[in-house]
C-alpha cells in the first residue's frame, strides 16, 4: 500500500472516478505512490483554485458525490453530530464573544455530547506542525497545544454537517488552506484575521500540550471506527 509524506498518505487509486471530489482527485493524482510533502502542497494549492475561497464547496461535494455510484467516493462522510476520535471539516458561526475564530476549522474531535463537541482545530498549527500531530493521532497518541482546543456547539454548525474525514484523507485535509480566522465585533461585522498571527499565538505555547491516549468512538458500525485508523 502507497506510503505519503510523513508516513500517513495510504491512498489507493480507483478505476472509472466519475464525478470527482478535491479528496479524489488529489488522490487520483499520487497514481498509487509515496509523494513527498512538496508534492502534495503543490497539488493541493493546484486543486483549490476551482473554489474560489468558497469553502461551502467542500460540503456540497460530498453531498454531490453521494447521489453518485458508491464505488468509486472517498472515504469521508457527512454527520449530522461529532464522536471522539475523528477529525471533521465544517462551517461555524461562533455566537460567543470570542477574541477571534475560524469560519472553516478542521478538529480532531476528543469529547463529545449531543449538543456539543471539544477538540482541537489543528488550523491553529502551521501546516508543518499539522503533520507531526496527525503522524502522532495515527499511532494511537493525543499531543496537541492546549491552545488548540475549543468547545463548539452543535447549533452553530453552518448547514447542519460535519465533514468526517477518513484517515486517508487527513494528509489532504492538514495541507488545504482553507483556515478562515475572523474578528467579530459589535452589529455583526467581521474582519479577517491574519493566520500567520494565529500560528505565531500558537507557537509561543506549544508545548504546553494535551498527552493522551487516543480514544475513537463509533456510530453504530465496525467501519465508523476502522475509518478513522
Amino acid at each position: 500500500m502507497a506510503r505519503g509524506f510523513a508516513d500517513i498518505q495510504r491512498n489507493s487509486v480507483k478505476e472509472d472516478p466519475g464525478y470527482q471530489t478535491l479528496f479524489e482527485k488529489v488522490t487520483e493524482a499520487t497514481a498509487g505512490e509515496k509523494q513527498s510533502y512538496q508534492w502534495y502542497r503543490n497539488q493541493v494549492r493546484s486543486q483549490i483554485s476551482a473554489f474560489k475561497k468558497d469553502n461551502s464547496k467542500y460540503i456540497k461535494d460530498e453531498l454531490r458525490d453521494r447521489t453518485g455510484s458508491t464505488t468509486n467516493e472517498d472515504g469521508n462522510i457527512l454527520r449530522r453530530y461529532a464522536v471522539a476520535g475523528h477529525m471533521y471539516m465544517f462551517e461555524y458561526k461562533a455566537t460567543s464573544r470570542l477574541p477571534y475564530y475560524d469560519k472553516f476549522p478542521l478538529i480532531y474531535c476528543i469529547k463529545a455530547t449531543p449538543k456539543e463537541f471539544f477538540g482541537a482545530n489543528l488550523h491553529y498549527m502551521t501546516p508543518k506542525k499539522r503533520i507531526l500531530a496527525v503522524r502522532a493521532l495515527l499511532r494511537g497518541r493525543i499531543d496537541l497545544p492546549k491552545s488548540c482546543f475549543h468547545k463548539y456547539l452543535k447549533s452553530n454548525i453552518d448547514g447542519g454537517y460535519l465533514l468526517d474525514l477518513h484517515a486517508d484523507e487527513w494528509d489532504t485535509a492538514i495541507l488545504l488552506p482553507v483556515e478562515d480566522f475572523v474578528v467579530q465585533v459589535k452589529g455583526g461585522h467581521q474582519f479577517t484575521y491574519d493566520k500567520e498571527t494565529v500560528w505565531e499565538e500558537t507557537n509561543e505555547k506549544f508545548y504546553d500540550k494535551i498527552k493522551a491516549r487516543r480514544i475513537i468512538q463509533g456510530y453504530g458500525h465496525s467501519r465508523d471506527r476502522e475509518m478513522v485508523k
